[in-house]
């Protein structure tokens, strides 16, 4: 397996994977469907915003920004705001969840090897 080093490696091994183009949302939403455990399969829009939000706090949650405390009864993770976590200025909180997908998928892929 090649490396995934940066946000365009990232994509580029992704795409090639899915035979898709991928971007920030695309990425969000696959980590949120590898942390529920689920498969590729039809999702209401509802569950595909819900699946992103569940990308995203995994991210966040890499930084320690959030904290996992649970599971709801319908088996979603739930996070709340660390109280000390800073507040990410608009203009880096894509390039910081780009990172953290990078340090996300990295791991992914070393366990797979």
């Amino acid at each position: 397996m090649t490396e995934v080093d940066s946000w365009k490696d990232l994509c580029d091994k992704l795409g090639v994977l899915l035979g898709i183009d991928v971007d920030l949302n695309g990425v969000l939403f696959l980590v949120g469907i590898r942390e529920r455990g689920l498969t590729f399969q039809k999702f209401s829009k509802e569950e595909k915003l819900n699946l992103i939000n569940l990308g995203c706090c995994t991210l966040y949650q890499e930084m320690g920004l959030v904290t996992s405390y649970g599971i709801d009864e319908d088996g979603w993770p739930l996070f709340h705001q660390n109280s000390l976590a800073p507040v990410i200025p608009e203009e880096l909180k894509l390039k910081t969840l780009q990172d953290c997908a990078v340090r996300y998928f990295q791991k992914v892929f070393d366990n797979r090897d």
